[in-house]
């Protein structure tokens, strides 16, 4: 299995020094990123989906494996590559120019490029090149492992794409949903292997605060499946 090659992309990073700041607040305080403040100040302050920030906390006490769909910018890889635990790192993202960030993140914060095992595909059921099944990543399905999917209306293709992972592992999931519709499904389906889930509401603060988003249902989904 094999992604499509990081190489030109590589080649292309550009960071800019001036705009790396270590983060002083929040889930990823410490970290050293490259922040925009027309478009990145919540990550800066700690508010950025701070609504998921608890139950991200208490998935990594336990995760030994950690998968992000849709990774971006790479907050959450380097969260987890911290943890000594935690013994794989699956970054999906098909985005060059999130991917470009990303790698520039991992390298501000000592990151080494074996830890974090970057494909860059989208996730789901499609048959393509692009595309990259969870159930075809071969995940130690014994070892609780950890799953964050933020991937704006496919999240519930990339759940369908780990049928036997969710069947057979043990997993806790973080599914950013982006309908109503969307998230029931998610929902029934997850329900369906045996799952707990949990409805993150936003913040009644976000209504001073507002998180810059194109879709007007966004919330989270955080699932897990009692041991």
């Amino acid at each position: 299995m094999k992604s499509r090659p990081l190489t030109a992309i590589k080649s292309k990073l550009v960071s800019d020094r001036s705009r790396v700041r270590r983060i002083p607040f929040g889930l990823f305080k410490g970290q050293r990123l490259d922040i925009n403040f027309r478009f990145q100040s919540q990550i800066y302050f700690g508010l950025c989906e701070r609504e998921t920030y608890g139950v991200i906390r208490r998935a990594s006490q336990n995760a030994e494996w950690f998968v992000d769909v849709g990774a971006g910018r790479g907050e959450l890889c380097i969260l987890f590559a911290a943890l000594p635990r935690v013994h794989r790192l699956v970054a999906i993202e098909p985005n060059d120019i999130e991917i470009a960030s990303m790698l520039a993140n991992l390298r501000h914060n000592n990151i080494g490029g074996d830890r974090v095992e970057i494909l860059v595909k989208f996730a789901g059921t499609k048959r393509d090149v692009s595309y990259i099944e969870l159930d075809q990543l071969d995940l130690n399905k014994s070892a609780r492992g950890f799953i964050k999917i933020d991937v704006d209306g496919a999240e519930f293709d990339v759940l369908q794409s780990g049928k036997r992972l969710f069947a057979e592992g043990n997993v806790e999931v973080l599914v950013e949903t982006h309908s109503s519709e969307l998230e029931k499904i998610c929902i029934e389906w997850l329900q369906a292997y045996g799952y707990s889930c949990e409805i993150i509401e936003n913040a009644w603060w976000r209504r001073l605060i507002p998180e810059q988003r194109p879709i007007p249902h966004n919330r989270w989904l955080f699932a897990t499946r009692p041991l």
